[in-house]
């Protein structure tokens, strides 16, 4: 199994140098982040041999797969440590194997901490005939949120990134709309007539 580490890891009490790690950068999508995710590292053989984990009975488990289990709420950055589990070269002292995470970007969201930017562009339509609006979250579900005026943004509480290891908050997500206009909109005088009514009678509203 792999020990955790946010900010560095243990170099350990021999005073015998250790030879230097093998890294293993892991790259992770912001979905994967957000529900936890288990992955896979292939060691083919040849230069470097993966070493079985002395710790775990796994009479099934592939020779050349490490198996990384990433928690919900890792952050860009966390490294793992397998200690002693590659051998380099043939050369007979195991070397630690660090996995680092590297989160990729996503489409919509922007992480910031545990909280979650974004800037949801829709269609004139959508905007003018909705009294409220949704937003996908990373896990699928539709949030409802009420319609706001573009460029202002509305928190939801709760709904961001989980707490990694129960440290700290649930973040909140953070979103903003953007009003799509439609483009070479062609209109009859009769239309753009209707159209001052409707929108004199709005402004009239307000």
């Amino acid at each position: 199994m792999g020990k955790l580490c946010s900010k560095g890891f243990d170099k350990g009490t021999s005073h015998r140098k250790a030879p230097p790690p093998v890294w293993c950068p892991l790259r992770c999508t912001l979905d994967e982040l957000y529900n936890g995710v288990e992955k896979t590292i292939k060691f083919p053989g040849g230069r470097m041999k993966l070493l079985p984990d002395p710790g775990v009975i796994a009479p099934n488990a592939d020779p050349e797969t490490l198996v990384v289990e990433i928690p919900a709420g890792a952050k860009n950055g966390l490294k793992t440590v397998y200690p002693r589990r590659v051998i380099l070269d043939d050369r007979k002292v195991p070397r630690d194997v660090i996995v680092d995470v590297i989160e990729e970007p996503h489409a919509e969201f922007h992480r910031q901490g545990n909280d979650l930017w974004a800037i949801r562009k829709i269609p004139l339509m959508e905007y003018v005939t909705n009294e409220a609006l949704t937003i996908e979250t990373l896990d699928k579900r539709l949030l409802t949120v009420p319609k706001i005026e573009p460029g202002c943004v509305i928190e939801i509480p709760n709904e961001g990134m989980p707490c990694w290891h129960g440290i700290g908050e649930t973040g909140s997500i953070f979103v903003s709309f953007e009003v799509i206009y439609p483009k070479n909109l062609s209109l009859t005088r009769e239309e753009k007539d209707e159209l001052k009514k409707l929108l004199a009678k709005e402004e009239n509203n307000v």
